[in-house]
Formats: C-alpha cells, structure tokens, sequence
C-alpha cells in the first residue's frame, strides 16, 4: 500500500462538485487551529500581555501549509487530541522567527480551547456555504412556485391519489422548508462563541498574568480585553462563560444541521418518487453519461436525488452521537468531546453535499404538466370526492353526504364508471335539485384553484424575495464599503 493516502471521496459521490472538502478536510481544520492559536495570541498583544513584535510572528505563521500536516496527525496519537503536537510544531516554527516567541503562544490555554474555537471557525464557513446554497435552492423553488401555480397535479397521501393541487402549491411548500432553515441556520451561525478558559474553565492562568502584569484591580478588565479581541479575530461571540462541558452549542449546530440535509432530502425523496416510470410527473435533466446503470442500458436513474436522499438518511445516527456526547462528566470528558470531531466533520460533510446537490438538483428539474394531468385522469374523478362532498354536506348534512359520496365512490370502482356519471345517476334517482345537480356537476374541474392555494403561494414568495431583495441591498452596502460581512444581517 501507499506510504501516503487522501480521500477523493470514492464512496461519496454526491461531494464532488461541492466545497465540502476545501471547508472540512483537516488541512481546512489545521488552518481554523492556526487562526485560534494566533488570535489568541494577536488578543494579547491587544491587552498587554504579549509584546508588539508578536504581531510580525504571527503574520509569519499565518499560512497553515508550512505545517507538517502528516507529522502532526501521527504524532496526535500520544496525546489524545492533535492540538498537544500542534502547538509543539508552531512553537518550533516561532522560534524561527524570532527567538522567545514561542513564549508568548498558547498562553492561558488549553487543548480545547483550540480546538473548539477551531470547530466552530469551521462551522461558521460551512454555515456561510450552507445559506448560500441554500438560497440559491430557495430561488429556483419560488421561480417554480410562481411558474407552476396553474399546473394541476394529484395531491398523494400514503401513497395514493388524494385530492387535486398544484405543482406551484408543493414548490411552494418546499420553498416554506427553506426558508425556515435558512433563518436557523444564521441564527446559529451569528452567535458561535470562542472557547477559552483554560486547564479548567476558569482562566486561572490568564488571571495570574493579568495580576502581575497589570494590577489586582485591572486584572478583570484586561481578561475582558483578551476574550473581546479573541472573539474579534475569529469571528466569533464572547460567551458568558468557558463551555468545556455545556455542549448545547454542538448540539444546536448538529440539529440544524441535520434539519437542513433533510430538508434536501425530502425535497430529493419527492423527485424520486415522482419520477417513476408510472408516474413521469418530474424528471432530472441528465447529461450525457449521467444516470446510467452498469447492467440496463435503458437505464436514466435520478442518481442526484438518490444520493441526496441516501446523505439524508445517515444525519440522524451522527447528530445521535453530538446529542450523546452532551453527557460529559467534570471539568473535561473521557471521550465525549472525542467522539464529537469525527461525528461533526462527517454531518457537516454530509449536509453540505445534500443541500449544494439539491439546489443543482432543483435547476435542472424538467416538470412534466400533461403528464400531471393525464394522471389524474387516472382515477376517473375518485379525486374530487372531498370536494363534492364538501359541496354536498350544505344540503344534506356531512354525515349523509360523505356516506352517499363512499357509496358512489366505491360503485364507480367496482363498475370502471367515472364518479361523476355514478354520483349524477344516484341525486337524479334520489330526487335531487337540478340546482344541487348542476353544482356537484361543476365540481369535477382541474382548473379551480383548490383551497387557498395562491394565497399561500403569494405568501411564501413573497417572503423569500424580501429575503433576497435584502440580500442583495446588503451586499451592495458590504461593497460600499460602509459595513462589512460580519455587520450585516439578513431578516
């Protein structure tokens, strides 16, 4: 075997294409290791604790790639986590530049420390990549909402025709999903807090330095300093205090991140489903070589919603284990902060293939309207029976009224008749009003809106181009250059 090996994500398809691995391979978490380290250490310099010329060392150690990133993983091993190595390596490399500099790295700090702060540098990029995508999956959803208010399509409940919709009314309810996470998911991107406190939690060693350097009664405003500067280098929040064993911050980020894979798969699951070969309604617009099968060359398999359909359904037993991992006993866990990394790495991997495939899913959707309705036609009018009754149970009661539209229904089955012959031969015989006649006759129409519809289309548009309008009116501010990125924020 190879000396060296790389994942080239064989077994993952669907992340190719994808930013998953610029944003979580461990060159991208060596970075987010080097971005804490030398924060921390730019923070002292802002406080006082650590001398000017700092600065030019850190700028030196800046790029993560000088690292022996294969030294370090191995090395690792030996101590549990790969920060104990890593902090050896950047030492070595400090002393390079200037001699005592690595005196003034990884002051007051523990393992975790840097490597929390580093989980969460890497989720908040895999956040910004997640609302991108996420909004450009919510555009093409609201285009299809708008283009396909008129196009009607059985309603399918537990896996049988139901009651007539639209195509526009479903785009519309996968659009509503989006929006919902769009707004969680940067929710929890803008408040991701810096971990500092120390062996213990408690930054007793940053406490004494401020103590000596400084003065007794200086010491808190200088701590304060250290953390706000901290925070600002990274692009974090100051928490109220050190989390080395309150992981609700983890288990936040894996529920929404869970939540938005499967929002990709649900709406992947409904492009299966409605691209059976029965059925024909959607189809995934395929490339030459796309969708093709090892064994049938007749073969057009929606393999884009198969794949996201397949991330979405791993999420739940890996956000499992970050919610199990809650369970962390003293000032620092014997495994359940371990058992974070991996489980975190591979949801963020996951929810960021799913989604990116979803929104190229979602552009390159082909929706079949003749189909829609010759499927209807399927069940010779079994799908208005709601509706008629509805109409019938003002007359006649809603008892009566669903009892005469069962019996109709299950005669039009039986006989291969259209519900709506059979339904019109029982109110004659019955000696219904010609007016009554007349109406439950006028029911049996594809083209009526059903229910409300377009207002809940108008509604949920409506509220994603605010979105986008806002966005757009951010943007346009960020390069005026008045505010930047982190000072905006989208409603």
């Amino acid at each position: 075997m190879p000396e060296h090996t790389f994942d080239a994500g064989l077994l993952n398809p669907l992340s190719q294409g994808t930013r998953e691995s610029e944003l979580t391979s461990d060159q991208a978490w060596l970075q987010a290791m080097v971005d804490a380290e030398l924060a921390l250490t730019r923070a002292l310099v802002d406080a006082g604790l650590a001398p000017e010329w700092m600065l030019a060392v850190c700028a030196a150690l800046a790029d993560a790639s000088q690292f022996d990133l294969g030294a370090i993983a191995a090395e690792a091993r030996n101590g549990g986590n790969p920060v104990i190595p890593f902090v050896k390596h950047l030492g070595r490399a400090a002393e390079q530049v200037r001699a005592g500099a690595s005196d003034h790295l990884h002051v007051g700090a523990t393992s975790q420390d840097i490597l929390d702060t580093a989980a969460m540098i890497v989720a908040r990029t895999v956040l910004d990549e997640l609302v991108h995508q996420l909004d450009t999956l919510g555009a093409t959803f609201a285009d299809l909402a708008d283009q396909h208010r008129g196009t009607v399509m059985s309603g399918r409940t537990l896996g049988q025709q139901a009651s007539p919709t639209s195509f526009g009314f479903v785009a519309a309810g996968w659009l509503d999903a989006v929006l919902l996470i769009v707004t969680r998911l940067e929710g929890i991107r803008d408040t991701l807090p810096i971990q500092l406190g120390g062996a213990v939690g408690n930054l007793a060693v940053l406490t004494e330095i401020a103590r000596a350097r400084r003065s007794e009664t200086l010491a808190a405003d200088v701590l304060d300093t250290v953390l706000e500067r901290f925070a600002q280098h990274v692009g974090l929040v100051v928490p109220r205090l050190s989390w080395h064993t309150n992981r609700v911050v983890i288990s936040e980020l894996a529920s929404v991140l869970a939540a938005a894979t499967g929002i990709a798969g649900t709406f992947a699951l409904d492009v299966s489903v409605l691209s059976r070969t029965e059925i024909a309604e959607v189809s995934e617009r395929l490339a030459p070589g796309q969708g093709g099968s090892s064994a049938m060359p007749h073969k057009r398999n929606p393999v884009s919603a198969v794949l996201i359909t397949a991330a979405a359904l791993q999420t739940p037993g890996l956000a499992s284990t970050l919610y199990g991992s809650m369970l962390a006993e003293d000032q620092r866990p014997s495994g359940a902060w371990h058992a974070e990394w991996q489980s975190l790495r591979v949801l963020e991997r996951l929810t960021l293939s799913a989604v990116t495939g979803a929104a190229s899913l979602a552009a390159r959707l082909d929706v079949d309207p003749d189909r829609m309705r010759a499927n209807l036609d399927l069940t010779d009018g079994l799908v208005f029976s709601e509706r008629v009754t509805t109409i019938l149970a003002e007359t006649v009661g809603k008892t009566t009224a669903f009892a005469l539209v069962e019996r109709a229904s299950q005669e039009a089955f039986a006989t291969n008749r259209p519900l709506q012959v059979v339904l019109a031969s029982i109110l004659i015989a019955e000696g219904g009003s010609d007016a009554l006649h007349a109406q439950i006759w006028a029911a049996f129409d594809y083209e009526g809106q059903p229910g409300q519809s377009a207002a809940g289309i108008d509604r949920v548009v409506r509220s994603f181009r605010q979105r986008a309008d806002a966005l757009w009116a951010a943007e346009a501010v960020v390069e005026a250059g008045t505010l930047s990125t982190n000072d905006v924020r989208i409603p």
